[in-house]
């Protein structure tokens, strides 16, 4: 009997979920099932599904050799439970099983993007046989990040709507820029942070700390909204950027905001107009605003774009997000012009917890104080360590 239940199971992991859970809730619209083989030949001979661009078809492959077994005994009408890390995540009633070309599926999920660090790991949770059918899961986060959205929208009662997708690892000084620049033009933004499924030096609970922190002191919290953001193998390739424009529309919002220097995004000047990925898509129905490279200049003092700014790149401070990384890995403070000191206290104190022996004497040995010395903790070390390093009459 317990032979017979395992040959009705699939077994699938915790990004694969995220994918139907995705669809389930019409966020990957027009795609709200698995597609059948007719379906998956359309969309790779056009690239159109419903007279709608779509990048790639919307299957389920398991790789693993008892997931083929099963799905090579499957039958129209058999229902498959789906397993997740051991638990039971949802089930599909068999509609079709069909064998697929691996190489042409993985080229059209990474849209011809090779040099892909997650190409590798694309190759290996990709099987050779899908299935098709009515699916159902038993848990749903996605559910609740709709109604919280749809809230806002209705409390706002938010007409123009921006979305932009982002890692904020780490948070720095154009993230906040862009947000900033957003709120003037539109009712609401909603932040997709990206959660991506890898263990990351910057844990996706320590980025939402952050972002969460400088929308709450620094920008109008009440028309900035995070929703996270499953960073999923949809997202590996040139895909990304229409995969990212699609979630946000079914999501409600009407506008896109794409950085020009993302490397999806193959953006590219004709007549002195900006082009990008977008131009030759249909029936996509939201505007992509596509953002110039910032940098911080040492001679305007201050965050310019690169198109407006009349100094060449020597004088020019790139925010490069992997940079920033190194700093926090090795336990230093950036400066404050790339990334806001209280994000980088934060950042450090969760990184590097009770780096420090005696703290207690450090506060009384180097900070100054009014005559009360009070240990507030690592984050209020850093705050105060900042400050000593900015100090102007000693340069």
């Amino acid at each position: 009997m317990a032979s017979q239940e395992k040959n009705k199971q699939l077994y699938i992991d915790k990004e694969a979920i995220s994918v139907l859970n995705l669809a389930q809730e019409g966020l990957l619209y027009p795609v709200t099932e698995l597609m059948n083989e007719a379906q998956m030949k359309a969309v790779n001979t056009s690239g159109v599904y419903k007279d709608q661009s779509y990048p790639c078809p919307f299957l389920l492959s398991p790789s693993g050799r008892r997931n083929s077994e099963v799905l090579q005994k499957a039958k129209k009408g058999d229902k498959i439970e789906l397993i997740t890390d051991g638990e039971t995540s949802g089930s599909i009633i068999v509609d079709s099983v069909f064998s697929i070309n691996k190489q042409e599926r993985i080229n059209k999920i990474m849209g011809g993007d090779f040099a892909s660090k997650r190409i590798q790991d694309i190759e290996s949770r990709i099987g050779e046989i899908c299935v098709s059918g009515k699916y159902t899961l038993t848990d749903n986060e996605i559910i609740k990040h709709k109604k919280r959205l749809a809230q806002r929208i209705a409390t706002l009662s938010a007409k123009n709507i921006a979305g932009i997708v982002m890692s904020a690892s780490p948070l720095h000084r154009i993230h906040e820029k862009i947000m900033r620049d957003a709120l003037e033009e539109c009712d609401l933004l909603v932040v997709f942070l990206l959660k991506p499924h890898k263990s990351d030096l910057i844990e996706y609970n320590l980025r939402l700390k952050c972002m969460e922190f400088l929308i709450d002191n620094y920008l109008m919290k009440e028309r900035v909204i995070i929703i996270p953001h499953d960073d999923t193998y949809l997202y590996a390739g040139q895909n990304r950027m229409i995969m990212n424009a699609i979630v946000a529309r079914n999501f409600g919002c009407n506008k896109l905001l794409v950085g020009e220097n993302n490397r999806g995004l193959s953006v590219y000047y004709l007549d002195n107009e900006v082009h990008s990925i977008f131009d030759s898509l249909t029936g996509m129905n939201i505007e992509v605003e596509i953002l110039p490279e910032y940098v911080y200049c040492d001679v305007c003092k201050t965050l310019v774009s690169i198109h407006t700014c009349p100094h060449g790149h020597h004088h020019h401070i790139n925010y490069n997000a992997e940079s920033f990384v190194e700093f926090f890995r090795l336990g230093l403070l950036p400066p404050a012009m790339l990334v806001r000191r209280q994000i980088s206290a934060i950042l450090l104190s969760s990184l590097f917890p009770h780096r420090f022996k005696d703290l207690d004497r450090l506060y009384y040995d180097i900070l100054p104080s009014s005559g009360i010395i009070q240990n507030s903790g690592e984050e209020e070390f850093y705050l105060k360590l900042m400050q000593l390093y900015q100090t102007t009459s000693l340069n």
